[in-house]
């Protein structure tokens, strides 16, 4: 056994060692930049245009149902082309797209169904892209001990970029306009793709498959029969779908939960929202850091974190004592996420990623307009602390769940070990 497998490289050595990687990282860094821009200025440009709450809240399912009716399609897809092929095909669509909305901004053209034809095309290719990344990530790092790290890396820059966005977002959008930032992202996704372009193609890249005289469908269908027969992805899939449903509350209740039971202002809300962002921040540094080999044990911690999260906001009797719960809630979710991302990687075989990929999203993605719509009506009538409680249990129920899997909690992510294929993977 060499000793260089079981070593866990720290942020600067993996982006010093790997720069296929460090391109990519970079990519992506960017453009989350740019996004947390073009988020801040498309629901403040929405609400100016319509005054409606209601018209958000549908560009919101715009962005999210495109994805549920084509995603699967978009898995088989990327599974027979080369994935870094189309990261560049989906970024040139998102910078064209962008720069359609801002000519369109500019001339004073632009109606609010523009708006949804560009939300729901940017869906479909910001979709295509983290595909065809989560397909492509695995095979430009030769050493799944860095699988950790790296993941943690990416929601590391993601969280900065989503704080920076929310600090200095309405700050650069007051200078240089709504307009000026919708460039900004455009100008971000072509900057994304030539790192992308620097990324050298390797032959196990190329295309996996022309499809001959197999149908898409019987592709999905082919990715769903070796999902099914795997306990632990199955369990993960079920045990995010219903977190999300859980996170409902701490997506759409806070300006609620702080104007009724603190009675603060824009000010707190931004300070609570601003917990949970170094919450999410700090969970991506410790999972980077520590790289727990028992991805699975790390997984259901971090579901029990948030579950605790969840109940100390609803009985918190006072505002920073739900700071705490929401940097805890943070915390925990991506001290669950990256840890579940690691055993995707490492568990489904490379020519099935796409697809597997796919209907795990699918799954997760699902919940999310159910949940936003369900919430806001539940709190109505229950109010937010009994939302935030019932959202606990939902996320203790998932803890105990988890627990009670001895498949999950012995699944780890094989360090220091060669990986050994299961008879699915050999059959593929």
């Amino acid at each position: 056994m060499k000793t260089a497998a079981l070593t866990k490289p720290g942020y600067a050595g993996l982006l010093k060692s790997n720069v296929p990687f460090r391109h990519l990282w970079t990519a992506r860094s960017i453009s989350f930049l740019g996004d947390s821009l073009y988020n801040l200025v498309i629901s403040w440009l929405i609400y100016s245009m319509t005054g409606s709450a209601l018209q958000v809240g549908l560009v919101l399912v715009t962005k999210f149902l495109p994805q549920m009716l084509l995603g699967l399609f978009i898995g088989a897809w990327v599974d027979r082309r080369n994935q870094q092929r189309l990261m560049q095909l989906a970024d040139l669509g998102q910078g064209l797209l962008t720069a359609c909305l801002w000519i369109l901004m500019l001339t004073g053209q632009l109606r609010i169904f523009h708006v949804h034809l560009i939300t729901a095309a940017l869906s479909i290719l910001a979709h295509l892209f983290a595909t065809s990344q989560s397909s492509r990530l695995p095979e430009l790092i030769s050493d799944r001990a860095h699988f950790m790290t790296a993941n943690s890396l990416m929601s590391i820059s993601q969280q900065i970029t989503r704080i920076l966005g929310t600090v200095f977002g309405g700050m650069l959008i007051a200078v240089i306009g709504n307009g000026g930032a919708v460039l900004i992202n455009s100008a971000s996704f072509l900057v994304s793709l030539l790192f992308i372009r620097m990324i050298p193609y390797n032959i196990t890249t190329e295309e996996r498959r022309t499809g001959g005289a197999r149908s898409m469908l019987a592709e999905i269908r082919e990715g769903w029969q070796w999902l099914r027969s795997q306990k632990v992805l199955m369990l993960l899939i079920a045990l995010g779908t219903a977190t999300n449903i859980a996170l409902g509350p701490s997506n759409v209740l806070p300006p609620m939960l702080i104007k009724n039971t603190f009675h603060g202002g824009t000010t707190e809300l931004g300070l609570f929202d601003a917990c949970i962002g170094a919450g999410l921040l700090l969970g991506g540094l410790l999972t980077g850091i520590r790289s727990p080999r028992r991805a699975g044990l790390a997984f259901v911690l971090g579901l029990g974190c948030q579950g605790a999260a969840s109940l100390l906001i609803a009985a918190a009797p006072g505002f920073w004592l739900a700071c705490l719960g929401n940097l805890l809630l943070g915390f925990g979710v991506t001290f669950s996420v990256i840890p579940m991302s690691t055993l995707f990687q490492i568990l489904i075989p490379p020519p099935l990623r796409g697809r597997v990929n796919s209907i795990s999203s699918m799954g997760f993605s699902l919940s999310i307009p159910v949940t936003y719509g369900a919430v806001g009506i539940l709190a109505d009538y229950i109010g937010t602390a009994k939302c935030y409680a019932i959202a606990g249990a939902l996320f203790l129920l998932c803890f105990l769940a988890g627990l009670l899997s001895t498949e999950l909690r012995r699944a780890d992510t094989g360090l220091g070990r060669s990986p050994q294929p299961s008879s699915a993977q050999r059959s593929v």
